[in-house]
């Protein structure tokens, strides 16, 4: 169980940083409501994962599919974390 959330950690550390850096200049800029930052976070993080793990880190995926964790299951996850991001801050 601790070797694959620190997996996922792995794989997440890339993604959740600058997603979360970009979601929150867009609530700066924008308008100071946390549903733009929770709506940003769900638009920025599954974009970010197909930037970085799509384009330009293809071959990561291997190492992420020997510990059991596929391609489709790597993207669910990403537009699950993104979608519950944006419910938390939609009761905000």
């Amino acid at each position: 169980m601790n070797k694959n959330l620190l997996i996922l950690w792995i794989f997440y550390k890339k993604l959740i940083l600058p997603a979360g850096l970009f979601s929150l200049l867009f609530y700066f800029l924008f308008q100071s409501d946390p549903k733009t930052f929770g709506l940003s976070f769900l638009l920025i993080l599954p974009l970010l994962h197909y930037f970085i793990y799509e384009l330009r880190l293809k071959n990561e995926y291997y190492f992420y599919a020997n510990f059991g964790f596929s391609k489709l299951f790597l993207w669910i996850f990403t537009v699950s974390l993104g979608l519950t991001v944006k419910i938390i801050t939609y009761f905000l």
